[in-house]
Protein backbone atom coordinates (compact mmCIF):
# COMPACT_ATOMS: atom_id res chain seq x y z
CA UNK A 1 0.00 0.00 0.00
CA UNK A 2 1.37 3.40 -1.00
CA UNK A 3 1.34 6.06 1.68
CA UNK A 4 0.80 9.61 0.51
CA UNK A 5 1.84 12.68 2.47
CA UNK A 6 -1.75 13.98 2.20
CA UNK A 7 -2.86 11.25 4.57
CA UNK A 8 -0.76 12.85 7.29
CA UNK A 9 -2.13 16.37 6.84
CA UNK A 10 -4.80 17.46 9.23
CA UNK A 11 -5.72 20.94 10.28
CA UNK A 12 -2.65 23.18 10.53
CA UNK A 13 0.87 21.73 10.46
CA UNK A 14 1.28 17.97 10.82
CA UNK A 15 4.79 17.16 12.10
CA UNK A 16 4.60 13.57 10.86
CA UNK A 17 3.65 14.74 7.40
CA UNK A 18 6.50 17.28 7.39
CA UNK A 19 9.05 14.65 8.41
CA UNK A 20 7.71 12.24 5.80
CA UNK A 21 7.93 14.92 3.12
CA UNK A 22 11.51 15.83 4.04
CA UNK A 23 12.47 12.15 4.11
CA UNK A 24 11.16 11.70 0.57
CA UNK A 25 13.30 14.72 -0.50
CA UNK A 26 16.35 13.61 1.48
CA UNK A 27 18.53 13.37 -1.59
CA UNK A 28 18.01 17.06 -2.42
CA UNK A 29 18.62 18.09 1.21
CA UNK A 30 21.83 16.06 1.41
CA UNK A 31 23.04 17.46 -1.90
CA UNK A 32 22.47 21.06 -0.75
CA UNK A 33 24.17 20.34 2.61
CA UNK A 34 27.13 18.89 0.73
CA UNK A 35 27.20 21.89 -1.61
CA UNK A 36 27.12 24.33 1.32
CA UNK A 37 29.93 22.43 3.05
CA UNK A 38 32.05 22.44 -0.12
CA UNK A 39 31.55 26.17 -0.67
CA UNK A 40 32.34 26.99 2.99
CA UNK A 41 35.42 24.75 2.97
CA UNK A 42 36.67 26.34 -0.22
CA UNK A 43 36.15 29.81 1.22
CA UNK A 44 37.88 28.90 4.49
CA UNK A 45 40.99 27.51 2.81
CA UNK A 46 41.25 30.15 0.08
CA UNK A 47 40.67 33.16 2.35
CA UNK A 48 43.70 35.11 3.51
CA UNK A 49 44.62 33.98 7.06
CA UNK A 50 44.53 36.76 9.66
CA UNK A 51 46.81 36.67 12.70
CA UNK A 52 46.46 38.53 15.99
CA UNK A 53 49.16 40.54 17.77
CA UNK A 54 48.32 41.58 21.32
CA UNK A 55 50.03 43.58 24.08
CA UNK A 56 48.87 44.28 27.63
CA UNK A 57 49.35 47.78 29.05
CA UNK A 58 49.77 48.65 32.74
CA UNK A 59 50.40 51.88 34.72
CA UNK A 60 54.04 52.96 35.18
CA UNK A 61 55.80 52.72 38.53
CA UNK A 62 56.61 55.72 40.70
CA UNK A 63 60.24 55.36 39.69
CA UNK A 64 59.26 55.52 36.00
CA UNK A 65 57.80 59.03 36.40
CA UNK A 66 60.37 60.37 38.87
CA UNK A 67 61.93 62.59 36.21
CA UNK A 68 58.65 64.46 35.75
CA UNK A 69 58.71 65.60 39.38
CA UNK A 70 62.19 67.10 39.24
CA UNK A 71 62.15 70.69 40.44
CA UNK A 72 58.54 70.61 41.69
CA UNK A 73 59.49 71.63 45.25
CA UNK A 74 56.88 74.41 45.23
CA UNK A 75 54.38 72.51 43.06
CA UNK A 76 52.31 69.39 43.83
CA UNK A 77 54.05 66.23 42.54
CA UNK A 78 52.62 64.29 39.64
CA UNK A 79 51.11 60.93 40.63
CA UNK A 80 51.25 57.70 38.64
CA UNK A 81 47.52 57.81 37.91
CA UNK A 82 47.80 61.37 36.54
CA UNK A 83 50.51 60.37 34.06
CA UNK A 84 48.76 57.11 33.11
CA UNK A 85 45.45 58.89 32.44
CA UNK A 86 47.17 61.21 29.97
CA UNK A 87 48.68 58.18 28.22
CA UNK A 88 45.32 56.36 28.04
CA UNK A 89 43.63 59.46 26.66
CA UNK A 90 46.16 59.63 23.83
CA UNK A 91 46.11 55.85 23.31
CA UNK A 92 42.35 55.89 22.68
CA UNK A 93 42.27 59.18 20.79
CA UNK A 94 40.79 59.24 17.30
CA UNK A 95 43.57 61.60 16.23
CA UNK A 96 46.24 58.95 16.96
CA UNK A 97 44.23 56.29 15.14
CA UNK A 98 43.98 58.47 12.01
CA UNK A 99 47.63 59.51 12.25
CA UNK A 100 48.70 55.86 12.41
CA UNK A 101 46.36 55.00 9.53
CA UNK A 102 47.81 57.70 7.27
CA UNK A 103 51.43 57.36 8.32
CA UNK A 104 51.82 53.59 8.75
CA UNK A 105 48.86 51.55 7.50
CA UNK A 106 48.26 53.21 4.11
CA UNK A 107 51.94 53.17 3.08
CA UNK A 108 52.08 49.46 4.01
CA UNK A 109 49.26 48.87 1.51
CA UNK A 110 51.08 50.91 -1.14
CA UNK A 111 48.44 53.65 -1.07
CA UNK A 112 48.57 57.33 -0.23
CA UNK A 113 44.87 58.16 0.17
CA UNK A 114 41.50 56.70 1.10
CA UNK A 115 38.89 58.94 -0.56
CA UNK A 116 35.87 56.76 0.28
CA UNK A 117 37.00 55.86 3.79
CA UNK A 118 36.61 52.14 3.16
CA UNK A 119 40.19 51.34 4.08
CA UNK A 120 39.88 53.30 7.32
CA UNK A 121 36.76 51.35 8.28
CA UNK A 122 38.67 48.15 7.62
CA UNK A 123 41.62 49.39 9.67
CA UNK A 124 39.36 50.41 12.57
CA UNK A 125 38.06 46.84 12.77
CA UNK A 126 41.64 45.55 12.89
CA UNK A 127 42.79 47.84 15.71
CA UNK A 128 41.11 47.10 19.04
CA UNK A 129 41.85 48.81 22.37
CA UNK A 130 39.90 47.64 25.41
CA UNK A 131 39.97 47.16 29.17
CA UNK A 132 41.15 43.74 30.30
CA UNK A 133 38.50 42.50 32.74
CA UNK A 134 36.37 44.36 35.25
CA UNK A 135 38.73 43.64 38.14
CA UNK A 136 41.67 45.32 36.38
CA UNK A 137 40.29 48.67 35.27
CA UNK A 138 43.78 50.09 34.75
CA UNK A 139 44.96 47.21 32.52
CA UNK A 140 44.35 47.57 28.79
CA UNK A 141 45.06 45.51 25.71
CA UNK A 142 46.12 46.62 22.24
CA UNK A 143 45.17 44.17 19.49
CA UNK A 144 46.01 44.44 15.80
CA UNK A 145 44.83 41.90 13.21
CA UNK A 146 46.80 41.44 10.01
CA UNK A 147 47.82 38.81 7.50
CA UNK A 148 51.48 39.42 8.39
CA UNK A 149 51.96 38.41 12.03
CA UNK A 150 55.40 40.02 12.38
CA UNK A 151 54.10 43.27 10.92
CA UNK A 152 51.12 43.23 13.30
CA UNK A 153 53.46 42.76 16.29
CA UNK A 154 55.61 45.65 15.09
CA UNK A 155 52.57 47.89 14.70
CA UNK A 156 51.40 47.16 18.25
CA UNK A 157 54.74 48.36 19.61
CA UNK A 158 54.76 51.43 17.36
CA UNK A 159 51.22 52.37 18.35
CA UNK A 160 51.98 52.20 22.07
CA UNK A 161 55.23 54.16 21.67
CA UNK A 162 53.53 56.88 19.64
CA UNK A 163 50.85 57.19 22.32
CA UNK A 164 53.65 57.63 24.88
CA UNK A 165 55.33 60.31 22.76
CA UNK A 166 52.08 62.28 22.52
CA UNK A 167 51.45 61.83 26.25
CA UNK A 168 54.94 63.12 27.11
CA UNK A 169 54.47 66.10 24.81
CA UNK A 170 51.22 66.98 26.57
CA UNK A 171 52.66 66.46 30.06
CA UNK A 172 55.77 68.50 29.27
CA UNK A 173 53.64 71.27 27.85
CA UNK A 174 51.71 71.42 31.12
CA UNK A 175 54.93 71.25 33.18
CA UNK A 176 56.51 74.00 31.10
CA UNK A 177 53.47 76.18 31.65
CA UNK A 178 53.63 75.61 35.42
CA UNK A 179 57.35 76.41 35.58
CA UNK A 180 56.85 79.49 33.40
CA UNK A 181 54.23 80.79 35.83
CA UNK A 182 56.59 80.17 38.75
CA UNK A 183 59.45 81.90 36.90
CA UNK A 184 57.24 84.91 36.08
CA UNK A 185 56.21 85.22 39.72
CA UNK A 186 59.83 85.14 40.84
CA UNK A 187 60.82 87.67 38.18
CA UNK A 188 58.07 89.99 39.33
CA UNK A 189 59.33 89.67 42.89
CA UNK A 190 62.87 90.49 41.72
CA UNK A 191 61.63 93.56 39.84
CA UNK A 192 59.71 94.68 42.93
CA UNK A 193 62.75 94.28 45.19
CA UNK A 194 64.92 96.29 42.78
CA UNK A 195 62.32 99.02 42.67
CA UNK A 196 62.23 99.10 46.46
CA UNK A 197 66.05 99.28 46.53
CA UNK A 198 66.04 102.21 44.10
CA UNK A 199 63.46 104.06 46.18
CA UNK A 200 65.40 103.40 49.37
CA UNK A 201 68.55 104.85 47.79
CA UNK A 202 66.64 107.95 46.77
CA UNK A 203 65.27 108.25 50.30
CA UNK A 204 68.75 107.80 51.78
CA UNK A 205 70.13 110.55 49.53
CA UNK A 206 67.40 112.92 50.69
CA UNK A 207 68.21 112.16 54.35
CA UNK A 208 71.95 112.53 53.83
CA UNK A 209 71.54 115.85 51.99
CA UNK A 210 69.43 117.19 54.83
CA UNK A 211 71.99 115.95 57.39
CA UNK A 212 74.75 117.61 55.33
CA UNK A 213 72.91 120.95 55.51
CA UNK A 214 72.72 120.62 59.30
CA UNK A 215 76.39 119.59 59.62
CA UNK A 216 77.50 122.57 57.52
CA UNK A 217 75.29 124.91 59.55
CA UNK A 218 76.95 123.91 62.82
CA UNK A 219 80.41 123.65 61.23
CA UNK A 220 80.79 119.93 62.01
CA UNK A 221 83.42 118.64 59.59
CA UNK A 222 84.29 115.42 61.37
CA UNK A 223 82.35 113.28 63.82
CA UNK A 224 83.00 114.31 67.43
CA UNK A 225 85.45 112.30 69.50
CA UNK A 226 83.70 110.93 72.51
CA UNK A 227 85.78 110.41 75.63
CA UNK A 228 85.03 107.86 78.24
CA UNK A 229 84.51 104.12 78.15
CA UNK A 230 84.39 102.17 74.96
CA UNK A 231 80.78 101.20 75.51
CA UNK A 232 79.57 104.82 75.53
CA UNK A 233 81.58 105.55 72.39
CA UNK A 234 79.98 102.65 70.59
CA UNK A 235 76.51 103.68 71.71
CA UNK A 236 76.91 107.19 70.35
CA UNK A 237 78.46 105.92 67.09
CA UNK A 238 75.58 103.48 66.68
CA UNK A 239 73.02 106.25 67.04
CA UNK A 240 74.40 108.43 64.21
CA UNK A 241 71.37 107.70 62.04
CA UNK A 242 68.07 109.43 61.36
CA UNK A 243 68.04 112.60 63.49
CA UNK A 244 71.73 112.26 64.44
CA UNK A 245 73.01 111.56 60.93
CA UNK A 246 74.51 115.08 60.72
CA UNK A 247 76.95 114.08 63.49
CA UNK A 248 78.92 112.03 60.97
CA UNK A 249 80.36 115.31 59.75
CA UNK A 250 80.38 117.03 56.38
CA UNK A 251 83.28 115.02 54.98
CA UNK A 252 81.70 111.65 55.70
CA UNK A 253 78.29 112.80 54.50
CA UNK A 254 79.64 114.24 51.24
CA UNK A 255 81.63 111.06 50.57
CA UNK A 256 78.56 108.87 51.24
CA UNK A 257 76.35 111.05 49.02
CA UNK A 258 78.87 110.89 46.18
CA UNK A 259 79.17 107.14 46.59
CA UNK A 260 75.38 106.66 46.40
CA UNK A 261 75.14 108.87 43.29
CA UNK A 262 77.85 106.92 41.48
CA UNK A 263 76.50 103.49 42.47
CA UNK A 264 75.55 101.54 39.32
CA UNK A 265 73.39 98.87 40.92
CA UNK A 266 71.55 98.27 44.15
CA UNK A 267 71.57 94.48 43.71
CA UNK A 268 74.44 93.70 46.12
CA UNK A 269 72.63 95.61 48.87
CA UNK A 270 69.18 93.98 48.46
CA UNK A 271 68.51 91.10 50.85
CA UNK A 272 67.20 87.79 49.33
CA UNK A 273 67.75 89.07 45.78
CA UNK A 274 70.45 86.55 44.87
CA UNK A 275 68.35 83.67 46.15
CA UNK A 276 65.39 84.79 44.08
CA UNK A 277 67.59 85.15 41.00
CA UNK A 278 68.86 81.59 41.51
CA UNK A 279 65.30 80.25 41.79
CA UNK A 280 64.21 82.24 38.73
CA UNK A 281 67.04 80.87 36.57
CA UNK A 282 66.30 77.35 37.86
CA UNK A 283 62.61 77.46 36.87
CA UNK A 284 63.35 79.24 33.60
CA UNK A 285 65.71 76.46 32.56
CA UNK A 286 63.22 73.79 33.64
CA UNK A 287 60.46 75.41 31.56
CA UNK A 288 62.63 74.90 28.46
CA UNK A 289 63.69 71.37 29.34
CA UNK A 290 61.92 68.26 28.01
CA UNK A 291 61.41 65.77 30.83
CA UNK A 292 61.78 62.08 29.93
CA UNK A 293 59.69 59.39 31.62
CA UNK A 294 57.73 56.18 30.99
CA UNK A 295 53.99 56.75 30.94
CA UNK A 296 53.08 53.04 30.78
CA UNK A 297 54.46 49.56 31.25
CA UNK A 298 54.01 46.64 28.88
CA UNK A 299 53.00 43.49 30.72
CA UNK A 300 55.26 40.99 29.01
CA UNK A 301 56.06 41.18 25.31
CA UNK A 302 53.82 41.44 22.29
CA UNK A 303 52.00 38.13 21.84
CA UNK A 304 51.36 36.76 18.35
CA UNK A 305 48.82 34.01 17.70
CA UNK A 306 50.44 30.83 16.43
CA UNK A 307 47.48 30.00 14.18
CA UNK A 308 45.17 32.31 12.24
CA UNK A 309 42.27 33.79 14.20
CA UNK A 310 40.35 34.36 10.97
CA UNK A 311 38.86 32.54 9.24
CA UNK A 312 37.96 29.94 11.89
CA UNK A 313 37.82 26.92 9.62
CA UNK A 314 35.66 24.57 11.76
CA UNK A 315 33.15 27.36 12.40
CA UNK A 316 32.98 28.36 8.73
CA UNK A 317 32.47 24.75 7.63
CA UNK A 318 29.76 24.25 10.28
CA UNK A 319 27.95 27.37 9.13
CA UNK A 320 28.20 26.20 5.52
CA UNK A 321 26.74 22.82 6.47
CA UNK A 322 23.86 24.39 8.43
CA UNK A 323 23.04 26.88 5.68
CA UNK A 324 23.17 24.06 3.11
CA UNK A 325 20.75 21.98 5.18
CA UNK A 326 18.40 24.92 5.59
CA UNK A 327 18.46 25.67 1.89
CA UNK A 328 17.87 22.00 1.10
CA UNK A 329 14.84 21.92 3.42
CA UNK A 330 13.38 25.01 1.78
CA UNK A 331 13.90 23.57 -1.72
CA UNK A 332 12.43 20.22 -0.63
CA UNK A 333 9.28 21.86 0.75
CA UNK A 334 8.84 24.02 -2.34
CA UNK A 335 9.31 21.00 -4.64
CA UNK A 336 6.86 18.92 -2.59
CA UNK A 337 4.29 21.71 -2.74
CA UNK A 338 4.66 22.02 -6.50
CA UNK A 339 4.28 18.25 -6.97
CA UNK A 340 1.17 18.22 -4.78
CA UNK A 341 -0.30 21.03 -6.84
CA UNK A 342 0.23 19.07 -10.05
CA UNK A 343 -1.46 15.98 -8.51
CA UNK A 344 -4.51 18.03 -7.55
CA UNK A 345 -4.96 19.11 -11.14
Amino acid sequence: MQIDAKDFVAEGLDIHALVFTLWRQKFIILCMALLGTIIATTYAFLSEPIYEAKAFIMPPTQNDIEGLNYGRKKLPPLAVKDVYLVFLKNLQAESLRREFFKGIYLPALGKDSDPKGLLYDKFSKKLLISVVGKDAADRYSIVILDADSSQAAKWVGQYAERAQELALQEINKNISSEFNVEARNLNQEIVSLREVGRKEREDTLVKLNEALVVAKAIGLEKPPIVSGGSKSSLNIAGKMDDELTYMRGTKALEAEIENLKSRKSEDPFIDKLRGLETDYNFYKQLSERFQIAKTFRMDGSVEVSGSPVKPKIPLVISIGLILGLMLGVVIALIRSSLLRGQDNK
